[in-house]
């Protein structure tokens, strides 16, 4: 069985016009990288999404960071910064990685 190490999968999909304030709070915080993918459509609360309008007021991204636990309580203290009165998701779940120092 090969070796792997526990660290936590922060999700956050946000309004594409503030995923670069979300990404530098991440950085802000003591990520060490994190990966952004376009939604391209999604339903809840607020009814149906999709990206794709010549705006671009509607599009969302999934911003995707795996960290340590310090990172994850940083975030966690950052709340109101990150989420603030805007639309967001945020989900933080435990994974196993193979190479735990990249993380």
């Amino acid at each position: 069985m090969m070796d792997t190490t526990r660290r936590k999968r922060i999700e956050i999909v946000v309004e594409a016009v503030r995923a670069e304030q979300v990404t530098e709070l991440l950085d802000r915080l003591g990520a060490k990288g994190w990966t952004m993918l376009p939604v391209l459509s999604g339903r809840g609360r607020r009814g149906l999404r999709r990206s794709g309008d010549l705006s671009g007021v509607q599009d969302n991204v999934l911003i995707l960071c795996i960290a340590g636990e310090a990172v994850v309580e940083a975030v966690l203290g950052a709340r109101e910064e990150l989420l603030g009165t805007r639309p967001a998701i945020v989900s933080i779940t435990d994974c196993d990685v193979l190479r735990g120092e990249h993380f």
